[in-house]
């Protein structure tokens, strides 16, 4: 992407819809109404003890008038070589991205904007970091009918005519209606409890009240309410906190139960012959379109929290080039394709995905590591615990407890956690060659299931720590310019071994650096 100041010519620009004038006085609502419920409480306001709100209030102004301007001030067109969008009022911007290069074109509309039948087209080149966003080109925002006019003008045309047909011969028809792959089922829902969420939502009520208590100006002593809470729960019955602890849990529950309707409602996977993408569309209250063409597309990933896999359940992702690095969450990271859902669903859309009769991700096929890899994780584990019991010992004597008994109860609780973790994390590992896919799998409290594709790996890097030579374990990565991580690691493979994967999965690759031997 390009970004520079330039005179271009007035044919063929466009304008963002008028009704964005709308949408940004949203920006005035959060402070007028605060200001509005304390006068309503108080029986008037005290400027002079609202001088936080009036300066917020002051600040929204900014970013409405701002926003206008903004809005006043873009245009944008499309032409057959490039995206050019203009911006800026004393300091003139000028974006053109070339069309070859736009990788995605997602679709968002958020409740403002779809009462006012409003969209934001976001295109994405996916090729800058994650905390930069010069990777795309946002129009905030388009009518909803000029959003989906966009989506299809940039999107290519799937090619109907085969490599190796003849040359001119005429073009196969093309389906034009979209292939089903999956589609939400209500029941999906009581995976959302299934997240370390469900620990964390339920004590969003006490932040909300804190928060609500500042902005109408009561004084909250956050130290002292911390020590009363402390001396109220000792003061109750072992029952009583059982009781507040389930509570927290069931609002939690709740929290997550709303949170995955909010981001996964309406939830369609599609495929578009026509232009040969696949299309993922969900939302309650915001919906989201995602796109994503599939010749760009070099596998699947399966994505299984520790949680979430004690249900049974499972989260898909799509490794392809061009896709932005973000997090994976609730709301679903770069190139998701599954929300929580069943497993064997998550093999089925997977196979469904990638064009093959069965899902590469099953694990029947997946070969163990050596043993040596187990005694690593299990020497971890001892360490681990070596600490905890340690740091239990230095804190146990200002805190007024017992030294013995302190660590008693610290490799009480730490050495089975922590052994446990190990035997899973040693069963979490595997790796095999299944037709064009190189498939690994590693990770404990989050066990990640990788099929990238031969074709998609451009180098390989081998590293040995001192105790992996000495077992003769190496962690083989594939690196690849598809997906969001860079590379894809067969961790405490043999060597020997991982050396012949990967010079099978990409032969002539290592050959000069693998020597093979006749006993």
């Amino acid at each position: 992407m390009t970004v520079k100041d330039m005179t271009v010519e007035s044919v063929g620009w466009r304008r963002l819809d008028p009704r964005m004038c709308l949408v940004n006085l949203r920006w005035l609502l959060p402070p007028l109404g605060i200001l509005a419920l304390t006068a309503l409480a108080s029986g008037g306001v005290n400027w002079a003890d609202h001088k936080l709100q009036i300066v917020s209030a002051l600040l929204f102004v900014y970013l409405t008038c701002s926003e206008m301007i903004r809005w006043r001030t873009t245009r944008y067109r499309v032409t057959d070589e490039q995206v050019e969008i203009g911006s800026g009022l004393l300091w003139r911007r000028h974006v053109a991205v070339p069309r070859d290069r736009l990788r995605t074109v997602d679709v968002t509309s958020g409740p403002v904007h779809r009462v006012l039948g409003l969209s934001i087209v976001t295109m994405g080149t996916g090729q800058a970091l994650r905390t930069d966003r010069r990777d795309q080109v946002k129009l905030d925002a388009v009518s909803t009918a000029e959003a989906a006019m966009l989506r299809e003008e940039l999107l290519p045309r799937s090619q109907a005519t085969p490599v190796d047909a003849p040359k001119g011969a005429a073009a196969a028809p093309v389906a034009r209606t979209a292939e089903e792959i999956a589609r939400i089922d209500p029941a999906w829902v009581r995976y959302a409890p299934l997240s370390p969420l469900v620990f964390v939502i339920g004590l969003a009520p006490l932040t909300q009240a804190y928060n609500l208590a500042e902005r109408l100006g009561i004084p909250v002593d956050i130290g002292g309410a911390v020590l009363g809470a402390v001396e109220f729960l000792d003061s109750i019955p072992g029952w009583l906190f059982a009781v507040f602890a389930l509570m927290m849990l069931v609002a939690g529950a709740i929290g997550t139960v709303l949170l995955f309707a909010e981001s996964w409602w309406r939830f369609r996977l599609e495929r578009e012959p026509r232009s040969g993408t696949l299309r993922v569309s969900r939302g309650l209250l915001t919906t989201r379109s995602f796109t994503l063409e599939e010749r760009r597309l070099r596998g699947a990933e399966l994505v299984e929290p520790f949680m979430l896999r004690w249900g049974r359940g499972a989260r898909l992702k799509a490794i392809a080039s061009g896709l932005r690095q973000t997090l994976d969450g609730p709301r679903g990271g770069s190139g998701a394709l599954l929300p929580p859902a069943p497993r064997q669903v998550a093999h089925v859309t997977a196979a469904s995905v990638l064009g093959e009769g069965e899902s590469p991700l099953l694990p029947v096929r997946l070969r163990a590591h050596p043993r040596a890899a187990l005694r690593r994780r299990l020497f971890r584990a001892a360490m681990a615990s070596g600490a905890a019991v340690t740091a239990a010992a230095v804190l146990a004597a200002p805190a007024g407890w017992s030294i013995g008994w302190s660590m008693v109860a610290a490799a009480a609780v730490a050495a089975p956690v922590s052994f446990l973790l190990a035997a899973d994390s040693y069963r979490s590992l595997g790796h095999t060659l299944f037709g064009a896919y190189l498939v690994t799998r590693s990770g404990a409290l989050l066990r990640r299931t990788v099929a990238l594709r031969r074709t998609g790996v451009i180098g390989w890097t081998i590293t040995r720590s001192p105790l992996q030579r000495r077992s003769g374990l190496a962690n083989i990565a594939a690196t690849t310019a598809a997906g969001t991580l860079g590379a894809y690691i067969v961790r405490d493979v043999d060597y020997g071994d991982g050396l012949m994967v990967a010079d099978e999965a990409v032969p002539g690759l290592l050959a000069q650096f693998i020597e093979v031997t006749k006993e």
